[in-house]
């Protein structure tokens, strides 16, 4: 009788130990699909994070140009204003209209609300992770409508603007707005049907505009909300590229037939 008993305690062990390796193999199977369940979701994402940075860049690109523009027409008023010569009217009377101007991004950001939604811990790589982590909720905040960094350049300056300036009406007065390396925009801009966009403010009276303190204190200001705003332009297009560049080395086949010029 012990025999027999000794028999079916081997055979209740041995489908034990049966059962136990198949729910370890199970639980692992079914780890290892979720992890590359996982996997395809995060290459999804960064796909998603990729294309929505390189559209984000362009505008970044175009943005700063435009800031480099207005400081450069700043800087002409502020010889102006010091009395020194200024060689074209005409040129001046843009840099009235570009000191102005301000300019900002509205990124797309579906893509980074797509990986929050999903869990940021999905990017593998910590760096890849901060970074764009950064670049979304640091960087771009700083240069987007209505931050409370600095006001707004335009509505700064209109008040004054209103008083002391008239808008130029001449169309046969040319200006070159160059945007990077490959695009340039000629005004005054014709939309057809008659519409042109005609470009410029003229002092109502220099000699006035010359001696007026408010107006002085109004382009030193503006001079250090312009090179705030050109310094953090130019930190998240940096930061961008890096992104990029991170990605096209860590998910390479991901991205294989994305290009942008970075």
């Amino acid at each position: 009788m012990k025999k027999p008993q000794k028999t079916q305690v081997y055979k209740y062990l041995i489908e034990i130990v049966i059962i136990v390796i198949g729910v370890l193999i199970a639980f692992y199977l079914t780890s290892w699909g979720n992890e590359i369940e996982k996997r395809k979701t995060e290459k999804e994402i960064i796909s998603q994070i990729y294309f929505e940075l390189g559209d984000n860049l362009v505008d970044l690109k175009n943005d700063i140009e435009i800031h480099r523009n207005s400081l450069k027409s700043q800087l002409k008023i502020q010889e102006y204003l010091d009395n020194q010569e200024i060689s074209s009217n005409d040129s001046l009377m843009m840099d009235f209209y570009w000191a102005s101007k301000d300019e900002y991004i509205f990124p797309n950001t579906s893509a980074f609300e797509n990986l929050k939604n999903t869990g940021i811990s999905i990017i593998k790589n910590d760096s890849l992770k901060n970074l764009i982590t950064l670049v979304y909720n640091n960087y771009f905040p700083r240069i987007t409508k209505e931050n409370s960094m600095h006001p707004d350049i335009s509505n700064y300056l209109n008040p004054y603007y209103k008083k002391n300036f008239k808008i130029n009406r001449n169309e046969n007065i040319k200006y070159d707005l160059y945007l990077g390396d490959s695009l340039k925009i000629t005004y005054p801009r014709n939309f057809g049907g008659g519409i042109k966009q005609i470009i410029g403010y003229i002092p109502i009276n220099n000699e006035k505009l010359k001696n007026d303190e408010e107006f002085r204190f109004l382009i030193s200001e503006i001079l250090w909300f312009r090179i705030y705003k050109i310094n953090y332009y130019q930190i998240s297009i940096t930061n961008v590229q890096n992104i990029m560049k991170l990605i096209e080395n860590e998910y390479p086949k991901t991205i294989a037939n994305t290009t942008y010029k970075k």
